[in-house]
């Protein structure tokens, strides 16, 4: 008697055990630096992330299903983000990956995604060759190469500039490849690079490269890496007496750039796959809601809040249930690598072959009103 209950009481702990196993909520893992010099980039995907979440679980979920968001902070180092990344596959078993938001972070992720046929959508890297030969990596960025050509365009014609220094950060793969367009790009519309310097992403003395600068009396700076290093590049400009602004990618795209170079950093331009002043409806929708919790709406969570939209929407195509279920992330890969025309917060996109958003910039420049700094839209 004893065994026959005991084999019932495992029969239904097994059936209980399977409807709960069938129940589970649909995981979809963030990657990112939540702490650390661009912890900025990190939380703010994540903000975004979380409000996209929060909508969609308030409205049913998915599928019948509620999305859960499991998130790590890999300080912006790469052998992190590679270990968080198959922690999220292995252990907590996603449907799909957003992140990271740096480039050469992604360049390390991307295979490791790809490989386990996980989706992986990176809502910050920009650099070229990210998603290059890896069908399941996907980005909702604007490219650097729509981005730069057309920023440089911009502001020859709307201000008349012509010659250029161009400072890249050697140690940084988002910086050395968008140096290489930018150079490019100038040769194809008639500016000049007068002068180059190199800098490494941690420095934090920048007199050396400021003072090859000068006698040059270059229009812009072109800096291409990231806001830590180039805020105090700019002040180091003025401290010097060099009155150029600073031009460069989304890498400068975060108050913590006026935060520490304060009135240096005016009038530096910046181009990026989004602007809280966009006249559109979703967006200001989207940065009201923001302001409701506290958040500033910006680049980052804007496209963390995208991906999230596009991966719901791919995998409500697909039918997804099961993120185990390796036919369902195919198929849910194969829904999103078909998405056209799709309106979100940064703007419409569609994805080429190799999972590139196309998008067109939003060109903006640092200005100050009230005492209060803010990115000003140049090109709406």
């Amino acid at each position: 008697m004893k065994r026959l209950l005991l084999l019932v009481l495992s029969i239904v702990m097994l059936l209980s055990f399977g409807a709960f196993a069938k129940s589970k909520d649909l995981v979809i893992g963030v990657v990112g630096p939540e702490t650390g010099n661009l912890a900025v980039y990190g939380v703010k995907t994540l903000d975004g992330v979380m409000l996209a979440v929060d909508e969609i679980n308030a409205n049913g979920g998915v599928n019948g299903k509620r999305i859960k968001v499991v998130h790590y902070d890999d300080r912006g180092d790469k052998a992190e983000a590679a270990a968080a990344t198959q922690r999220l596959i292995n252990r907590d078993k996603v449907c799909a990956i957003i992140g990271e938001p740096t480039s050469g972070a992604t360049f390390v992720i991307g295979p490791i995604a790809n490989r386990a046929k996980v989706v992986l959508i990176s809502a910050g890297a920009t650099a070229k060759g990210v998603t290059d030969g890896k069908p399941f990596v996907f980005r909702d960025t604007l490219l650097d190469s729509d981005g730069a050509p057309a920023t440089l365009k911009f502001i020859m014609d709307k201000f008349g500039w012509k010659n250029f220094a161009l400072i890249t950060s050697v140690n940084n793969d988002y910086s050395v490849g968008l140096s290489g367009i930018f150079k490019e790009a100038a040769k194809n519309y008639g500016a000049n690079i007068v002068v180059e310097q190199t800098v490494s992403d941690g420095d934090t003395d920048f007199s050396a490269q400021i003072t090859a600068i000068k006698p040059h009396n270059p229009d812009a700076i072109i800096f291409t890496g990231y806001y830590p290093e180039g805020s105090l590049i700019m002040l180091e400009a003025r401290k010097q007496g060099v009155k150029a602004p600073m031009v460069g990618g989304d890498g400068l795209l975060a108050p913590d750039l006026w935060k520490v170079g304060g009135d240096a950093v005016l009038g530096s331009i910046v181009y990026a796959g989004f602007s809280p002043q966009a006249k559109a409806e979703n967006v200001q929708n989207f940065v009201k809601k923001m302001a409701e919790r506290g958040k500033e709406a910006d680049m980052f969570s804007a496209q963390g809040y995208d991906a999230v939209y596009l991966l719901v929407n791919a995998m409500k195509k697909a039918g997804v249930t099961d993120c185990t279920n390796v036919k369902q992330r195919v198929a849910m890969r194969d829904a999103l690598a078909a998405t056209k025309d799709f309106m979100g917060v940064s703007g419409k996109m569609s994805f080429d072959k190799e999972g590139n958003a196309k998008k067109v910039p939003f060109i903006q420049m640092v200005d100050k009103k009230d005492g209060k700094y803010y990115f000003k839209l140049l090109n709406e």
